[in-house]
């Protein structure tokens, strides 16, 4: 049962026993609960663009130094390292399905989810959104190439990429996961076949080798 599950959980709990009491919620702490179930949204959100540091300094590349483009880019991989490591505590704590005990050992299932979530990551907040922000730099530049204005000449290609990264969750990670999942679900329904399939090969005995 994740957090918020057990949030929810226990404002029905608060929930019924204030009804027993006749007391108004807006009087109580249940209030609350959901002040903090929004907060903790806000949150996770926030933390969801440090994926796009890297872009951010990709955004900068024509005003910065080299050095701190790569030092956004490694912000955004040890953010993403960090959740697929997190993942992956997730899915060991979790426990596997039925089928997963079946057919797979613990560190195969943990490793599958591990790898399924590197590879988001990578084409969601790597792949997809450095090329995005840089297309658009580029061509922000040629578009700028003829301002007289020289801060508008060489901040204008900056300001056009920035604008570009609050909407990368919106453009790359439903349709990233989607193919991800379906993906992932074909690899792992052939390595149950697999498996089904050499539990279903008889085994020969070396006497019967030799014949």
């Amino acid at each position: 049962m994740d957090s918020a599950e057990i949030t929810v959980e226990a404002a029905q709990q608060k929930v019924e026993g204030l009804a027993e009491k006749n007391v108004d919620s807006v009087d109580s702490d249940i209030r609350y609960m959901a002040y903090g179930a929004r907060l903790r949204t806000a949150l996770r959100a926030g933390t969801r663009y440090i994926a796009y540091t890297s872009d951010i300094g990709e955004a900068f590349r024509p005003v910065v130094p080299p050095w701190l483009v790569t030092a956004a880019y490694g912000v955004s991989w040890l953010y993403l390292s960090g959740d697929v490591a997190y993942e992956s505590y997730k899915a060991h704590h979790r426990g596997p399905t039925p089928v997963e005990a079946a057919n797979f050992s613990e560190p195969t299932r943990i490793g599958i989810a591990a790898v399924q979530r590197a590879t988001f990551q990578s084409i969601a907040s790597m792949g997809l959104p450095a090329l995005t922000i840089h297309t658009v730099v580029a061509q922000a530049k040629k578009a700028f190439a003829n301002v007289k204005n020289p801060r508008v000449k060489l901040w204008g290609p900056t300001v056009t990429g920035l604008a570009i990264v609050p909407a990368l969750p919106y453009l790359f990670d439903h349709p990233v996961e989607h193919a991800t999942d379906r993906v992932f679900d074909w690899i792992r329904q052939k390595l149950i076949e697999r498996n089904q399939a050499q539990a279903k090969t008889p085994s020969v005995s070396p006497d019967k080798k030799d014949l």
